[in-house]
């Protein structure tokens, strides 16, 4: 930069300086938001085992772990206002500041999603029903899947990939379905306990919501890339 700084004239060299400085610090600030998701994704997977295993105390652990999330969202929430106050970006760089502001909210809503099931988890009174498991994990392995593509959407800047996982939320929708048929008729037959077959319509039902979340980072993504949240042009 010395060298530079002997042959560009002054202006030049601050520009890109601040530029230097603003990569740098968009790039941090991308890093450190999927580095939250990838933690609400193994928490997810986390509570999901602690529910079919019936393992309360797995499920304790994990709503401990909520703290960590909430956490993850206010460093990145000030990183990105100190972005904005610092740096001043403009057109795709405020873009992407704007567009993770929105995605930390989801992705912590997930990480408390991840504890409610744990919560849900210690009211049940054994392990998951063998004809409920292949239903509830239809729906994880879904979920799993499509929150791994949400996370490398981002991660690649693949407006793409992120369309396919708002189309994904279908099949996890249709899952949810499946089970609230299969609940209905588990209790018509009486095999199952009413108390039991609300929690873990619960706990399928907060899946699902994470089916949601992860769409609308995906929306957010797509923002990022191309200034259009749904069918809106912001900017």
């Amino acid at each position: 930069m010395k060298k530079l700084n002997n042959i560009l004239p002054e202006g030049l060299v601050n520009f890109m300086q601040i530029r230097k400085s603003l990569v740098e610090a968009m790039q941090r600030l991308k890093q450190e938001s999927i580095e939250m998701a990838e933690l609400t994704l193994e928490l997810i997977k986390e509570a999901f085992t602690a529910f079919q295993n019936g393992d309360y105390k797995a499920a304790d652990a994990i709503m401990k772990k909520d703290d960590l999330v909430d956490q993850y969202e206010e460093k990145i929430a000030k990183h990105a206002l100190k972005v904005i106050w610092r740096e001043q970006p403009v057109a795709s760089d405020l873009r992407l500041v704007t567009g993770i502001l929105k995605m930390i909210t989801d992705i912590e809503r997930i990480g408390d999603h991840a504890s409610d099931i744990a919560y849900m988890t210690t009211f049940l009174k054994s392990k998951l029903s063998d004809k409920v498991v292949p239903v509830a994990k239809e729906i994880m392995d879904n979920l799993e899947s499509m929150y791994l593509m949400t996370i490398q959407a981002l991660e690649m800047n693949n407006e793409a990939l992120a369309q396919k996982v708002i189309e994904a939320d279908e099949a996890i929708n249709k899952g949810y379905k499946k089970a609230l048929k299969l609940m209905t008729e588990l209790i018509k037959k009486d095999e199952i306990e009413a108390e039991t077959a609300v929690h873990t319509l619960m706990i399928l039902k907060y899946l699902e919501k994470v089916g949601d979340h992860a769409g609308n980072i995906a929306e957010w993504i797509i923002f990022t890339l191309t200034g259009i949240h749904k069918t809106t042009e912001l900017y």
